[in-house]
C-alpha cells in the first residue's frame, strides 16, 4: 500500500508466537495442523490496537492464539519509522509494511520478502459525497480536492495519472482530518472530492456524509499493509509464523462471516472507538470489507499482478524512482499451511462466544 496506509488507525501491535505441538489422530479432517516447534515473535505496526485491524483482537479472545500455541505481546508504534527499519534495527521480526516500503527497501539491498497480505484493498482514496454526479475520478476535473495532508499530494498525482487526467486541471486545497471540519467544507461546496485514508472517510461517514469511492481500479486494488519478514528470520522461527498468521486468518474469516461477534468483541477491547456508535460502526463495516480475500479459501493471498500495477502507479506519480522486483518480494510457500483450518469450527468458537455473551 501506498505510505498514506501507515498513518492510518488499521494497525495492530506486536506478537510474540510460540509453535504449537502437531494435531493428533482424532484431529478433524482439515483441521488446524498446529505449528511444531516454539519462539518468540515480535510484530510491527505503526498503531495501538485497532478495531480497524480486528483479527488480533478476535484470535485472542477467541483463543485462537493459544489454540496454536502462540503467545503475543503488543510493541510501541511509531509512526516516523518505516515499518521494514524495525526487522532491519532487529525490532521486530514481522513489520505490516507499505507496498512501496518493501519494494523501497529491496532496491537498497534489503532482502525484506511478504508472505502474507490480508487486505487486498488500498486503505486509502479518493471519495465525493454519494449525491456529488461524480462517477468516477474524471469528474474532478475543474474542481477542488481537498486533501488530509501535504504529502496527499503525490498520491492524488498517482490516481490522476493512473486515469489519464491531468493534473494541472485539478485544483486542491489542504483540509486535515476533522470529519466535522471536511463534512462542512464539502457541504460549502469549497471542496468537491477528498483524498485521505480509511479512518478519514469512517470520519466523514460518522458526520453524517454518506460516501462514494471513486478511486480508479489499478489504485484501489493495491494492497494495504502487507506482512514483511527477513528470510533468516523465517527460516529460524517458521513454525511460530505459521501459527501466528493461522489465527490471523482464522479470526479474519470470522469478520466475513458472523460481523456480530467481532463487534461484541472490538467494543470490549477498543471501547475508545466506540464513543461515537455511529464512526464505530462505519469503521468496522470498512475494516470487514477491506479483509474481505478474494478466495477464502487462500486469506492473505499474495497478488503479483497487483504488485506490479501498484508499481506502475507509484513510479508514474514519483513515489517510487524505479520498479523493483516484485517475483524476489512475495514469498507465498506459508499460505496453503495458514490456511489449513476448519472453518466450521471456526465458526463454531465465534457462535459459543456470542451465546455466553
Amino acid at each position: 500500500m501506498i505510505s498514506l496506509g501507515k498513518r492510518i488507525a488499521l494497525l495492530i501491535g506486536v506478537a510474540a508466537l510460540v509453535a504449537a505441538g502437531c494435531g493428533d489422530d482424532d484431529e478433524p479432517e482439515g483441521g488446524s495442523q498446529a505449528a511444531q516447534g516454539g519462539g518468540e515473535i515480535v510484530y510491527s505496526l505503526p498503531t495501538p490496537p485497532s478495531l480497524l485491524f480486528y483479527p488480533p483482537l478476535v484470535a485472542e479472545e477467541l483463543g485462537f492464539f493459544e489454540e496454536e500455541n502462540v503467545d503475543v505481546e503488543l510493541a510501541p508504534a511509531a509512526e516516523e519509522i518505516s515499518s521494514t527499519a524495525f526487522l532491519d534495527n532487529g525490532d521486530a521480526d514481522l513489520a505490516f509494511a507499505d507496498v512501496d516500503e518493501i519494494i523501497l527497501a529491496r532496491s537498497k539491498g534489503g532482502e525484506h520478502q511478504s508472505i502474507f497480505s490480508p487486505q487486498h484493498t488500498n486503505t486509502a482514496g479518493i471519495v465525493v459525497p454519494a449525491d456529488s454526479g461524480i462517477t468516477d475520478i474524471n469528474g474532478v476535473v475543474g474542481k477542488t480536492v481537498g486533501l488530509e495532508s501535504e504529502e496527499s499530494t503525490r498520491f492524488l498525482d498517482a490516481m490522476l495519472d493512473a486515469a489519464g487526467v491531468n493534473k494541472d486541471d485539478v485544483e486542491t486545497a489542504v483540509v486535515g482530518t476533522s470529519g466535522a471540519l471536511v463534512a462542512k467544507t464539502l457541504e460549502d461546496g469549497d471542496i468537491h472530492a477528498y483524498v485521505g485514508n480509511a479512518s478519514d472517510f469512517t470520519a466523514l461517514s460518522a458526520n453524517g456524509v454518506p460516501l462514494e469511492n471513486i478511486t480508479p481500479d489499478d489504485v484501489g486494488r493495491i494492497d494495504g499493509n502487507p506482512l514483511a519478514v527477513l528470510p533468516d528470520t523465517l527460516q529460524e522461527k517458521r513454525d511460530a509464523i505459521v501459527g501466528f498468521l493461522r489465527a490471523w486468518a482464522k479470526a479474519q474469516h470470522i469478520g466475513q462471516v458472523n460481523r456480530e461477534a467481532v463487534e461484541q468483541i472490538v467494543r470490549d477491547k477498543v471501547p475508545a472507538e466506540w464513543r461515537n456508535e455511529a464512526s464505530g460502526e462505519a469503521a468496522l463495516d470498512l475494516a470487514i470489507e477491506l479483509m474481505k480475500p478474494d478466495d477464502p479459501e487462500r486469506i492473505g493471498d499474495l497478488r503479483p499482478d497487483v504488485w506490479e500495477t501498484g508499481q506502475d502507479v507509484l513510479v508514474r506519480a514519483g513515489v517510487m524512482d524505479e520498479k523493483g522486483d516484485v517475483a524476489g518480494a512475495l514469498n507465498d510457500e506459508l499460505i496453503a499451511e495458514i490456511n489449513d483450518f476448519d472453518r466450521a469450527e471456526v465458526e463454531k468458537a465465534a457462535e459459543d462466544y456470542m451465546a455466553g455473551n
